[in-house]
């Protein structure tokens, strides 16, 4: 799969092993966006990961510009656990082609390999006690 180095590269799927790699690889989905589009709305449900090949997207809450993400960057990992509302509207600047991974293949993908979600959850663990150090700063 000729996104398996991308994927490889991604942080929070750094930990995982070649076989596991190629069976993430095989569930994503590439999606492309038009300048403009919006991929995610503040407040609605999430259901899907994406991680951002080429491009760039906009990040936006309440109305307000927080900045952009690029090639490499992803955003909506927690929707791959749960449904929550979003916390921000991602809008593409550019063209703009995402790999998507919806949290329905994601939880079949655990089931056939489930030593997936213990790396992940390792990941996700790092990045909120960055967060969290970063608020009480």
């Amino acid at each position: 799969m000729p996104n398996e180095s991308f994927l490889a590269r991604v942080p929070i799927f750094s930990n995982c092993t070649g076989e596991e790699i190629t069976a993430i690889g095989e569930v994503a989905q590439e999606q492309s966006f038009q300048p403009g589009q919006i991929i995610v709305s503040q407040g609605t449900p999430g259901q899907a990961f994406y991680m951002i090949l080429t491009g760039r997207v906009e990040i936006i809450r309440d109305n307000n510009s927080l900045g952009a993400f690029r090639p490499g960057d992803f955003f909506g990992e927690m929707s791959l656990l749960d449904s929550a509302p979003r916390s921000a509207t991602i809008r593409a600047i550019e063209p703009t082609t995402c790999l998507m991974l919806s949290s329905w293949d994601f939880k079949r993908l655990l089931e056939r390999h489930p030593s997936i979600a213990v790396k992940l959850l390792e990941v996700l663990s790092r990045r909120l006690r960055v967060a969290d150090e970063r608020l009480a700063q």
